[in-house]
């Protein structure tokens, strides 16, 4: 009977929690609404608003849905499938890279969009690699690139079309023997710019469980689950008296927060986050410097020149931009829901025309020389041109300016440095990482990382973790390991360890930075203390492949070989196309004589990469201990051509 009351009694204690969280649930949609009637800031960048998606988005706003999805952001990324290419594909749609000996074919397999990259040796076929293509990004109005994915890891393929010169070439970077092939990663601040939000694995480089269809409304507008809450209950605005503070209006923006917003993907350059942010915590509202500071290289003097997203860098250099009375923005000339080819001619002239009405503010070319242009400004002031980072691509200069003389166009063109964009204010220790950022993406040149030592010294922020993290990646780059070593054994391995390289992200900060430790005391010969480190950082950033290969390989060293071939074989099955794990798992398997199984894991290496002059070197091994010494010698002289210094080749060529 006792148990029975206390049943009765749970029941009833259950019932009034239900009706009283209930109750809440109404008071707190009336708390959110009365909060939102006396509103002054925007509701929907609190972390906590989720976003709900373009579908949901175009049940209201149809009509805006249908012509932006005729603009170059709502093509900005779609899956590979006929209508969204643009690329024209035939018998001759055929690219050869002579530096790798290599030529690349698009196809369509029925639906299936594929490439093939094969080489040729007196006329046969000795090496060929085919993949499907999942991803096609770009709007077809200046390219179309393509990415694969290996498991859920996505990268970059081989070949690009340009539409501009309806050609097909290598993708940008991929020229004069830098081609990565199918290995460039395409991480979040990649697709964060050219795509929706995607959902990326924590402690992953790459790795994504779902990809979205294009730039889609929220990018621009912010997460809209309070906006279609209220507009659901038919709580609406008068927007034209008052601001709608459920969701942003980009139009309704202050100019700089305005042009911050544009400038999240239309500035391309080196981005340096801030502390714990990553590509995800900018939302449109916010100052872009909260979440970023961007640098580009600033010139003076000579020609100028332009890459491809650097429309709001090349704005904030023209007049136009800082005038105190008329300044303009991005908006004025540009409405993101209607395509160019859709927008007025007279629209452009008649942003210039608002200001450009005085007589001695009127053009001062000839009659004859504005109709020969079609009257129109852009074409003088705006020049086309080609963007010195994509080839075949020719777009507008965003700086609005005369044209220079002869004369100005032959001066010397100086580099004075690296500056933020968006954020002149920007300290020590960021301009530093910055110099570092730029070292390792774009110019591998010894006086950025001079540049960054001295940024780092001048810092004020020495006892941030972000400046023991930017030192160590200084010291990595200038392969300076005893110092390395030095700073890790300053405050102790445990400290490092336990408490103070602990964080995962986005960005693998603390990641990177217990992994370069690891490296350096490996080059120094301390397998002990470099496995701790490695070990730490696949515990932070468990889906970097990399990380996990070099500690098996470090593992096999000591003799580990259990437990190396865990770490190789999670590899594969994470990414069946990572070439270096099959190279050695192979040479593990080599090392307890199993050689027929050795070549096999050898020669699937080789299919993926046919230059991988390790699996090249230990194939060729396996068959001098075989006897199959004309095979070997095949080998042999194939890493002869690839690394004419190559020791261990020569000296396997002397057998």
């Amino acid at each position: 009977m006792a148990f029975l009351k206390i049943r009765i009694l749970g029941l009833m204690v259950l019932i009034v929690t239900l009706l009283i969280f209930v109750l809440s649930g109404c008071d707190q949609f009336n708390d959110r609404y009365a909060i939102y009637k006396n509103a002054n800031h925007y509701l929907n960048l609190n972390d906590t608003v989720k976003y709900v998606g373009m579908n949901t988005c175009r049940e209201c706003h149809d009509d805006i849905y249908k012509t932006y999805m005729r603009t170059g952001m709502g093509l900005s990324w779609d899956t590979a499938n006929l209508s969204k290419s643009a690329s024209v594909i035939g018998e001759d749609s055929l690219l050869y890279d002579h530096h790798e000996d290599l030529y690349i074919k698009p196809f369509w397999d029925g639906n299936v969009l594929k490439v093939k990259e094969y080489r040729e040796k007196s006329g046969e076929i000795v090496h060929e690699r085919t993949e499907a293509i999942d991803y096609i990004v770009g709007s077809g109005q200046h390219t179309n690139s393509h990415i694969y994915l290996s498991g859920q890891y996505a990268y970059q393929v081989p070949f690009t079309y340009y539409t501009q010169d309806h050609k097909f070439d290598l993708p940008p970077g991929y020229e004069d023997g830098n081609n990565s092939r199918f290995d460039r990663k395409i991480g979040l601040e990649c697709m964060s710019c050219h795509n929706g939000f995607p959902d990326m694995v924590m402690g992953s480089e790459n790795k994504f469980t779902f990809v979205p269809d294009g730039i889609d409304c929220e990018r621009c507008h912010g997460p809209g689950e309070i906006h279609v809450m209220l507009k659901r209950k038919n709580i609406l605005v008068d927007t034209a008296l008052y601001i709608d503070y459920s969701i942003v209006n980009p139009a309704k923006l202050p100019r700089e927060l305005q042009t911050d917003l544009c400038a999240r993907c239309h500035l391309q350059g080196t981005m340096v986050l801030q502390p714990g942010k990553s590509f995800y915590d900018y939302k449109p509202g916010m100052r872009l410097s909260e979440v970023m500071d961007i640098f580009m290289p600033l010139h003076e003097g000579g020609k100028e020149d332009f890459i491809m997203a650097s429309h709001y860098e090349r704005m904030v250099h023209s007049n136009c931009f800082s005038y105190e009375d008329h300044a303009i923005t991005c908006m004025d000339c540009h409405n993101p829901h209607i395509t160019k080819s859709e927008t007025p001619v007279n629209k452009y002239n008649q942003v210039c025309l608002n200001c450009h009405t005085s007589p001695k503010n009127e053009c001062s070319a000839k009659e004859a020389d504005r109709m020969e242009k079609e009257n129109s400004c852009v074409a003088c002031h705006m020049r086309e041109g080609l963007s010195r980072d994509i080839p075949h691509v020719r777009i507008h200069d965003h700086k609005i300016t005369i044209p220079p003389t002869a004369e100005e166009l032959q001066k010397e063109r100086i580099f004075k440095g690296l500056f933020s964009v968006n954020n002149p204010q920007t300290d020590n220790l960021t301009k530093a990482r910055g110099y570092l950022l730029e070292y390792e993406t774009y110019h591998p040149d010894k006086n950025f990382l001079d540049s960054a030592a001295v940024y780092l010294e001048k810092t004020n922020n020495k006892g941030h973790k972000y400046y023991f993290n930017a030192l160590i990646n200084l010291y990595f780059l200038k392969k300076d390991h005893d110092a390395i070593v030095a700073m890790a054994e300053q405050k102790g391995i445990r400290y490092f360890l336990d408490s103070m390289l602990v964080v995962q992200d986005y960005s693998n900060y603390d990641a990177w930075t217990t992994y370069r430790i690891g490296q350096a005391y490996e080059n120094k010969g301390n397998s002990l203390i470099s496995g701790y480190f490695y070990d730490k950082a696949i515990e932070l950033a468990p889906y970097n492949l990399e990380f996990r290969n070099k500690y098996g390989i470090l593992l096999v060293k000591k003799g580990e070989l259990n437990k190396a071939r865990e770490h190789f074989r999670f590899i594969i099955d994470e990414d069946p196309n990572y070439t270096s794990a099959y190279v050695n798992l192979g040479y593990l398997l080599a090392s307890q004589n199993q050689l027929n199984r050795a070549e096999e894991f050898y020669l699937k290496a080789l299919s993926l990469d046919p230059d991988h002059v390790q699996a090249l070197l230990n194939l060729s091994a396996v068959y001098y201990y075989q006897s199959k010494n004309k095979q070997a010698k095949e080998l042999i002289d194939r890493v002869l051509i690839i690394e004419p210094d190559n020791q261990r080749a020569r000296m396997l060529n002397i057998r």
